[in-house]
């Protein structure tokens, strides 16, 4: 049992690590706290939905889920999120609440409230490693986690969108003095952050059911995660991610499933206490 909640906590703990990272992404370049994040993985589940249900098959699905999501965050940067930048704390938490109810209504009103099923041909395999057995589609939610966050850091590290990132996030100001393109750095920022969720939704969506509903409390997951690793990076609430991922699935596995979220929000609680800014959080001092 415990590596077989070690592979569900991997499995959790990758769903929040990529969400909590576009999130922590789009929060440190564009400075919007983005309370609709979890939303984006219910319209990339959906989408890869229809695509199959049109007769696509599974693999080709992800290719052109994952391209709509890129398109997809172009258009939620123009209409939703680039109108507040800069603006007060309010506005942008409106504005990206009403981004989330709107999606969450639109695929009700479109789709109906009862849950789906994404098929994968991966599920009906297995591979033994140690004392269980993991299905190839969890090995390829593991695979793709782990190659979206290498081209993810090497994009920061290496690129010259990377480096614009990096600098935006630092200081705004200073960027625009040295002619960064911040409108188009902010804008592959949130495109990125889709993406990242369109990789979580297509890769585990197929281990379970998919309702409209299911963007809420994934934002708030993820949003655990970004505090407890620290605000202002990225690496943080991935790593916290993980973390909370495992802890949840020991907890529901070895206590109650009822009570999985209550420890959860503990252990968050717990290294708030410990470490206020977060695990990886630095102290800022006021200008």
């Amino acid at each position: 049992m415990f590596f077989d909640q070690l592979v569900n906590g991997l499995t959790l703990g990758s769903q929040y690590a990529l969400v909590a990272g576009g999130l922590a992404l789009i929060f440190s370049v564009v400075g919007i706290a983005n309370f609709a994040q979890g939303e984006f993985y219910m319209v990339a589940a959906f989408m890869i939905y229809g695509l199959e249900s049109g007769g696509l098959p599974y693999f080709a699905c992800c290719v052109v889920t994952l391209a709509g999501m890129a398109v997809f965050g172009l258009v939620v940067y123009g209409v939703a999120l680039r109108p507040v930048t800069g603006r007060g704390w309010e506005t942008q938490l409106v504005a990206t609440l009403a981004v989330s109810l709107l999606l969450t209504n639109l695929a009700i009103a479109t789709l109906g409230s009862l849950p789906v099923l994404v098929r994968s041909p991966l599920l009906a395999h297995t591979v033994s490693i140690g004392p269980t057995d993991v299905s190839d589609q969890r090995l390829l939610v593991f695979a793709a986690t782990a190659m979206a966050l290498i081209v993810l850091g090497g994009m920061v590290k290496f690129s010259k969108i990377g480096k614009g990132m990096r600098a935006v996030s630092q200081n705004r100001e200073a960027a625009v003095i040295m002619g960064i393109p911040v409108r188009r750095v902010e804008m592959t920022a949130v495109v990125i952050g889709c993406v990242f969720a369109g990789v979580a939704a297509v890769t585990i969506a197929p281990l379970g059911t998919v309702v409209p509903t299911v963007g809420a409390p994934l934002t708030i997951k993820a949003f655990a995660a970004v505090v407890m690793g620290g605000f202002g990076n990225v690496s943080g609430p991935i790593v916290s991610g993980l973390v909370l991922g495992l802890v949840e699935a020991y907890a529901g596995g070895y206590i109650s499933s009822a009570y999985a979220d209550a420890f959860v929000f503990g252990v968050m609680i717990v290294i708030l206490v410990v470490r206020p800014r977060g695990l990886f959080g630095r102290a800022v001092r006021a200008s």
